[in-house]
């Protein structure tokens, strides 16, 4: 717990400063002067902006859940000032917050806008609003029939719990008949882009001809060839090796070149290495050894990893391990997005 000591002390030195006097229920609900909350770019929505309310400061999405409250909130946390210190109330909520990646506070708080949006729209109290009762919840999601998908509305679903679980409220959507309804009803609503079916699974042919397309001269080919053969032979999953975009970097969570050198056994001919990787989705921040080990066959997981390591020598140890040199000699990150586009060009072609 040092590490969650450090980042309650700095939460608490910045939301206590004499320039910023607040109280410890604003732990999970900041007052600030009333303003249009400012959303981030890169959340996509028509009209992304609520009406001014000291209970919605302006925050970025990923700390919607943990900074947005209400009546019932503010009422829980000074309960909770009255019975604990407040160093313990502070600590307490972030980590609390901590249990969700910031992929998932990014989701929930998208959510928890949609429903904030849709309250403001019908007029409905703050005080209703939490405990959100079961109607409406359920009208929340039925109100978004026919332009979301099921996963989406699961998600929003999955956000507004945590909220209320944050905030000491009761959960009204656990048992709904009503809400559980509602859900598979969307479901059939959906246009069919909106459910779209999973596809198919990457087979050996495919990943021939994705060695056959790329180009060797070429460092980022290389980058992308290492992560596709590591994905297929050694069961990786594509988020455990590349970080989602170039400015969303995390490294407690994606391999980094601090790892090398690799290290490489060889027995009866077949080479071996390991490094570990700090996350995976199934053992969190336990992270996972992974196994390297060569095979005969033109798409050898073992060699196409030394290939990227000796085409981007030149690449310093904090960059993640997938990074690769540019032309000017500079060095960039490899993106799920960028590796993904990579793979659907030469599979399309």
């Amino acid at each position: 717990m040092r590490g969650a000591d450090v980042e309650a002390a700095e939460f608490w030195r910045r939301n206590n400063s004499p320039t910023r006097p607040l109280q410890v229920h604003e732990a999970a609900g900041v007052t600030r002067p009333d303003e249009t909350v400012r959303v981030p770019s890169g959340e996509s929505c028509n009209d992304s902006s609520v009406g001014p309310s000291s209970y919605r400061p302006s925050v970025l999405a990923s700390e919607r859940v943990l900074l947005w409250t209400t009546p019932h909130g503010v009422t829980f946390q000074k309960q909770l000032e009255q019975l604990y210190p407040k160093s313990h109330i502070v600590k307490l909520f972030f980590v609390m917050a901590e249990s969700l990646d910031e992929s998932t506070r990014n989701e929930y708080g998208a959510g928890l806008l949609r429903f904030i949006q849709f309250c403001d729209r019908l007029f409905i109290p703050e005080q209703d609003r939490m405990p959100a009762s079961e109607v409406l919840l359920s009208i929340f999601i039925a109100d978004a029939a026919g332009s979301i998908s099921s996963s989406t509305a699961d998600n929003w679903l999955a956000g507004l719990r945590f909220w209320h679980i944050i905030n000491g409220a009761q959960w009204h959507g656990e048992r709904s008949e009503c809400l559980r309804h509602v859900q598979r009803g969307l479901h059939h609503l959906a246009p069919p882009d909106l459910n779209p079916k999973h596809p198919p699974p990457i087979t050996l042919d495919s990943l021939i001809r994705l060695h056959q397309g790329l180009d060797y001269s070429n460092t980022f080919d290389t980058a992308v060839l290492a992560i596709a053969c590591l994905i297929f032979w050694c069961s990786c999953r594509l988020e455990e090796l590349v970080i989602p975009a170039s400015d969303s970097p995390d490294m407690t969570k994606h391999v980094t070149r601090s790892v090398l050198p690799i290290v490489t056994q060889e027995s009866n001919n077949v080479r071996r290495s390991i490094f570990h990787i700090p996350w995976t989705k199934t053992t969190s921040n336990t992270g996972a050894d992974i196994n390297v080990t060569s095979r005969d066959h033109p798409t050898c997981p073992h060699a196409a990893l030394f290939r990227h390591l000796e085409a981007n020598p030149s690449i310093p140890s904090h960059a993640p391990l997938f990074s690769f040199q540019t032309p000017t000699g500079a060095w960039t990150s490899m993106t799920e997005q960028w590796f993904l586009k990579r793979c659907d060009q030469i599979w399309g072609s």
